[in-house]
């Protein structure tokens, strides 16, 4: 009986449940209960903060493993101590469990971005909604959602389906086939 069950406040998102509270009680439920999940990539909620922010480049260096106050910290000391060109290999992660498993970039541009998936920076961040983003050109992408602009056009003759992103674009074009 759903008119009976009233929403908990104050919990984190993943332990918000329902419980009822008597007949003739009011649901409430904030506009978020409606949302999916996001997709983004978080940090895991269970982890304390403090470990959160420790440095788990390869062993081999004797900066690592320091905690970091600040995530701000925490990006300078890899950037500056760890991102850097390896003979051959070009510029290689070594953080603990990376999935990279110490394949290079050729660019360091690339591999700071990379390192944003270990530390969980999003330097950039939505002026309308504050939604941040790891990468530029995600939050250029996101940027659509609030001013409507779809700029990829469905090239299939006949079709004027228009869409924000060129991955929305291509899934549809694919219904033509």
């Amino acid at each position: 009986d759903f008119q009976s069950l009233r929403y908990i406040d104050g919990l984190p998102s993943s332990f918000q449940f329902f419980l009822p509270l008597g007949a003739g009680g009011a649901l409430h439920l904030p506009p978020a209960a409606f949302l999916p999940p996001s997709k983004e990539k978080r940090l895991p909620p269970e982890l304390p903060l403090p470990k959160q922010l420790v440095c788990r480049w390869s062993p081999s260096c004797p900066q690592c493993n320091q905690f970091f106050d600040l995530l701000q910290d925490l990006v300078d000391h890899v950037n500056d101590f760890h991102v850097k060109p390896e003979k051959d290999a070009g510029y290689c992660c070594h953080w603990e469990g990376c999935a990279r498993h110490g394949r290079g970039f050729n660019a360091r541009y690339k591999m700071l971005i990379h390192i944003r998936t270990h530390t969980n920076e999003k330097p950039h961040r939505c002026p309308t909604c504050n939604k941040s983003f790891s990468r530029l050109e995600n939050l250029k992408i996101h940027n659509r959602s609030h001013t409507g602009e779809k700029p990829y056009i469905c090239p299939y003759e006949g079709c004027n389906k228009r869409y924000s992103n060129s991955s929305d674009r291509f899934k549809h074009t694919r219904t033509h086939y």
